[in-house]
């Protein structure tokens, strides 16, 4: 009797299957509407890592990263300085979470800011093997649609858990874009992405600090390492997502692992994206808008005697701080955010120095506000009641702030984002020229040319 040794094959995994869409996702294959997405958040992302490469925490990183001494081929951003990929990848992705000024991939199952993630890796390979924008703009989409599944996938639980969803699911999507920038087989892009799953971390305990930026930072960085290792042979398993005990199940009580795969190639993720007008935590914009609104009442209402805000519970649990102490701490506070947007008549840059924490009438605002737990609430509005000196209320609510899907950004809001930020950098004729070559960056043959736009003075 003879016997069959034929090996029967194994099923694809849903790592496996996420490899494969990294790996094998091509320009070519891009709708127009998911380029044109790709394009406003590199517009978008630019903008938010030229603002923050300023800021003190993202100088303390680029001093330690000019410490040790190493050049590369990749720029790192407001600086003269150079480093390796992954070092790059690094300080770029570091400074463009560092002011809450990123955008926000913000469903109803999770929260998570992609491009601070994707975009660096993406930039650094780009200027470490010479590509071009188009494969520039395919690899950051593969790698915002894997983060955006995996994040969906962990849901909500993870998202209120202690864990940072940007931390964790943050490093797959950039493994992903590393993956198809560096045009890796199936298989090595599978082992990527496992690589980068088992480096997963952040946690929520150190938002209104230096660290929380680390974040992203790290995100992008083994990101690029993970795609490096995979490319020179290093192996991992095809079920470090959704295995029994892969990431998935570290770090979410129920993910639902179908979620991973749905739609791939079919239905994008990206065109959900948000954008954001105002430096802050996402959750506090629905309540700066309240608060602008509430502001052109001032005039002919006369003094607040209360401030109402009902928001849902987990908005009303993170961002309750009434009195934050630092700039990093306001960005997380939903009280700050709407006393200066009565004060100031709206939330810009400029709003979390320690002359605004100090000032006596946000002070003074922030003390009156009362924070509501309201379970029918989305995370994306709230309801806010001033009570006025003349015994009288006024009632302000927001659906959905501007810049989330259903109110979305226009894309002159971001040219004005980009071209604002640039201005701390370059010349105004340099600031346009930047602009335009961003929105054209599928045209773009030498990243080069953008990336030495974005150097500052520091070495």
């Amino acid at each position: 009797m003879s016997v069959d040794m034929t090996e029967v094959s194994r099923p694809v995994t849903k790592t496996r299957q996420l490899g494969i869409f990294a790996a094998s996702l091509s320009f070519s294959a891009l709708p127009p509407e998911v380029i044109h997405y790709a394009k406003r958040a590199f517009v978008d992302w630019s903008a938010a890592a030229i603002a923050g490469a300023g800021e003190p925490g993202a100088r303390k990183l680029q001093k330690v990263i000019s410490a040790l001494g190493q050049g590369g081929p990749a720029n790192i951003i407001g600086t003269l300085l150079t480093a390796n990929a992954p070092y790059a990848a690094l300080c770029n992705a570091y400074a463009s979470h560092l002011l809450d000024y990123d955008d926000v991939f913000n469903p109803i199952e999770t929260t998570i800011h992609l491009s601070s993630c994707v975009w660096p890796a993406v930039v650094a390979i780009a200027q470490l093997r010479g590509l071009s924008g188009q494969d520039m703009i395919t690899a950051y989409v593969a790698g915002f649609e894997t983060g955006a599944r995996v994040a969906k996938a962990a849901g909500p639980s993870h998202y209120q858990s202690a864990w940072h969803v940007t931390g964790t699911m943050g490093h797959v999507a950039a493994a992903a874009a590393a993956a198809n920038a560096l045009k890796l087989s199936p298989e090595a892009a599978t082992h990527a992405l496992g690589c980068s799953a088992t480096q997963a971390a952040g946690v929520r305990e150190i938002y209104g600090s230096d660290s929380k930026a680390l974040h992203p930072a790290k995100a992008a960085m083994d990101g690029v390492m993970s795609a490096l290792l995979a490319e020179a042979g290093f192996t991992s398993t095809d079920t470090a997502i959704e295995g029994q005990r892969g990431l998935l199940q570290a770090v979410s009580k129920d993910p639902d692992n179908e979620m991973l795969v749905a739609g791939l190639n079919s239905q994008w993720q990206l065109p959900n994206n948000g954008h954001k007008l105002y430096p802050t935590a996402s959750l506090t914009h629905a309540p700066i808008e309240a608060g602008i609104a509430a502001s052109k009442d001032l005039a002919t209402k006369g003094d607040i005697v209360g401030i109402e805000l009902h928001l849902h519970p987990f908005s009303s649990a993170v961002t309750a701080l009434v009195h934050p102490a630092t700039g990093p701490e306001a960005r997380f506070s939903t009280p700050h955010c709407v006393a200066v947007a009565l004060a100031h008549h709206g939330l810009g840059l400029g709003d979390f120095d320690d002359a605004t924490l100090r000032d006596p009438f946000i002070t003074h605002l922030r003390s009156l506000v009362r924070i509501v737990s309201e379970p029918t609430m989305d995370k994306r509005g709230c309801k806010l009641i001033i009570h006025w000196a003349d015994g009288t209320s006024s009632d302000y609510e927001v659906q959905r702030n501007r810049g989330t899907p259903d109110a979305p950004l226009l894309d002159q809001d971001l040219t004005d984002k980009l071209a604002t930020a640039a201005g701390s950098l370059m010349d105004p004729a340099s600031a346009v020229a930047l602009v335009e070559q961003c929105w054209t960056l599928e045209g773009v043959k030498d990243i080069n040319q953008i990336m030495q736009k974005m150097t500052g003075t520091l070495k």
